[in-house]
């Protein structure tokens, strides 16, 4: 391992090695991104953006960039809104993605800062950053990473937050009004960035900077106040608290996994195989970082001052994510406890861990991190290629869908959000019409290949139409598929079709999953949920729409589901 340090400590191989995750993940990140909206994107993207540019007056406008989404104010995913709209005349649902995405860099940015701040010599810090790029820059967050409102909110928070902490760390007058503005910007982009402030107070403290530390408090509580004057949302989080004291240990779990979660490597596991690793890792992260909170309490108590930036700008982050992640569990687990492995969270323990590592780095001596650093980068190293292996092809996926739903929205005006005959699909249509009118956004049209016209034909049965295996549930009719050999790719892979006299609709289905905890293990085919409340009632007719790279191809068989009223 000594030999292996040396060699990672080389300057020619360092900044290579941090840079080359960052860059695999911008090319993942083109290759599979897609302007499509969906769902929260119609409200807090279209919805506002009429809203502020037709305001009678400049306080309707602030109205329209304050007003609650769910229960979270987004004033920062609005203004890039802005900001996108005054710069290009219009939305494109992929620029602001990757915007978000940008804050990735901001946080390995400042973390390499912080570190620095604590090394004698860049290169040690740069060393030690070896695992931060490994950790944010991967697959794993592929929900957030291609919804623009979530990449927005869950990244943005995050990103600011950090921004703020590492102002607020810095022991100089102006540099406590910065934090302030950006401590308020950050209250007001996300619910989560309430917590904040008590992160801050805890950095304030232990630095022993009372008159900052009463600013901060007062500027806090007023943020509060302001937060939730005018707040029409009620979340229910007295239930959520009655989860709790009823469910104890299952909520410890359920943040221990939540916390370890970066090790959930097998995405297609049942849930009950998956939760295991990240129950052990979040176990040893919590030790570990337990054990560092509470030697600077006791350092506190022993009238310590001599804390480094470097340890009061990690004990804030700590702080806010952990909190963040507690909030989860204590929240959200009552819903559906496989919410602690919950994609579009996990930005959140992928963060942790990052500042984590550094955290570890600056507590070894040189000695031990010659012997097992090489070893943690190497981890490292092995979970974000295993990562990338597992979870593009959910990623893949997960953009077949979105654009089979991109699909369904085009010909029967409906897909991206609600259920047919829904005042949320009505509202989605109106939007869309809205953006197309305006000249502001329209859906990609062909949505997959421009084969898909043919399915405007009539329906012609084949012979080489295999059998599909249908099972009605309460809200689906799952409809399965023996196809062998089958591969999903970016421009390949199975929609099933249901087709009446007046409508034609798709849903992709995905590849089946394993059903024990051996991931290698999957049964040939495909297994697809056909919405019930999607489709308008009739008798459909089952087909497949197979799409390649050369060509696609439509066949139908004679196979029916009959949607009720």
């Amino acid at each position: 391992m000594t030999r292996l340090y040396r060699l990672l400590a080389s300057s020619r191989l360092t900044i290579p090695l941090l840079l080359l995750p960052i860059a695999g993940f911008f090319v993942y990140f083109f290759a599979l991104r897609y302007n499509i909206p969906w769902f929260d994107d119609f409200e807090n993207i279209p919805y506002f953006l009429d809203r502020f540019l037709n305001a009678p007056s400049a306080g309707e406008s602030v109205a329209a960039l304050l007003r609650p989404n769910n229960e979270h104010r987004v004033v920062y995913a609005r203004l890039v809104v802005l900001a996108h709209y005054y710069l290009t005349g219009g939305i494109n649902f992929a620029n602001l993605m990757l915007w978000a995405n940008v804050g990735l860099v901001l946080i390995f940015y400042l973390l390499y800062r912080a570190l620095r701040s604590q090394e004698r010599l860049s290169q040690s810090a740069l060393i030690g950053l070896l695992p931060v790029p490994l950790l944010l820059f991967t697959a794993q967050s592929y929900i957030m990473t291609f919804t623009a409102i979530f990449s927005l909110q869950y990244l943005a928070i995050i990103s600011l937050v950090t921004l703020t902490l590492f102002v607020l760390a810095i022991n100089r007058p102006l540099y406590v009004g910065i934090a302030l503005a950006l401590g308020l910007l950050s209250t007001f982009s996300m619910g989560n960035g309430l917590l904040l402030w008590p992160a801050g107070v805890g950095m304030l403290v232990l630095q022993r900077r009372w008159q900052a530390l009463a600013i901060w408090i007062i500027a806090g509580g007023l943020s509060v106040y302001l937060y939730f004057l005018g707040y029409p949302v009620q979340q229910g989080n007295d239930a959520g608290f009655a989860y709790v004291l009823q469910h104890p240990l299952q909520t410890i779990a359920g943040f221990l996994i939540f916390s370890g979660s970066v090790f959930d490597l097998f995405p297609t596991l049942p849930e009950k195989y998956r939760f295991f690793l990240p129950f052990l890792a979040g176990l040893v992260l919590m030790i570990g970082l337990g054990y560092w909170l509470v030697r600077v309490l006791v350092r506190f108590v022993k009238s310590d001052k001599n804390y480094s930036f470097f340890e009061i700008f990690v004990a804030g982050c700590l702080l806010f994510l952990l909190a963040n992640i507690a909030l989860i569990a204590f929240f959200r687990l009552r819903f559906y406890f496989g919410m602690a492995l919950h994609i579009p969270y996990r930005i959140y323990a992928l963060a942790l861990w990052s500042v984590a590592s550094v955290l570890l780095f600056s507590q070894l001596s040189e000695t031990i991190r010659t012997r097992i650093w090489p070893a943690v980068w190497l981890l490292f190293l092995g979970l974000n290629l295993l990562t990338y292996g597992t979870y593009i092809p959910e990623a893949i996926e997960r953009r077949k869908q979105m654009q089979g739903l991109t699909f369904n929205q085009l010909h029967s005006d409906i897909g991206l959000g609600g259920t047919r005959n829904s005042e949320l699909a009505r509202y989605i249509s109106n939007l869309i019409v809205l953006m197309r009118d305006r000249n502001w956004y329209n859906l990609p049209n062909p949505a997959i290949t421009p084969d898909e016209q043919q399915l405007a034909k009539s329906v012609v049965a084949t012979t080489a139409m295999p059998p599909l295996q249908v099972a009605r549930q309460a809200d689906y009719f799952v409809v399965d598929g023996t196809t062998p050999n089958y591969s999903v790719g970016i421009n390949s892979g199975i929609y099933v079709i249901m087709k009446s006299a007046q409508h034609t609709y798709l849903v992709f289905a995905p590849k089946n999953r394993p059903v024990t905890y051996k991931p290698w293990r999957v049964a040939p085919g495909f297994s697809a949920a056909l919405p019930i409340h999607l489709m308008q009632p009739g008798r459909y007719r089952l087909g497949l729409f197979q799409t390649q790279p050369e060509r696609s191809t439509i066949r139908f068989g004679d196979q029916f589901v009959d949607i009720p009223d």
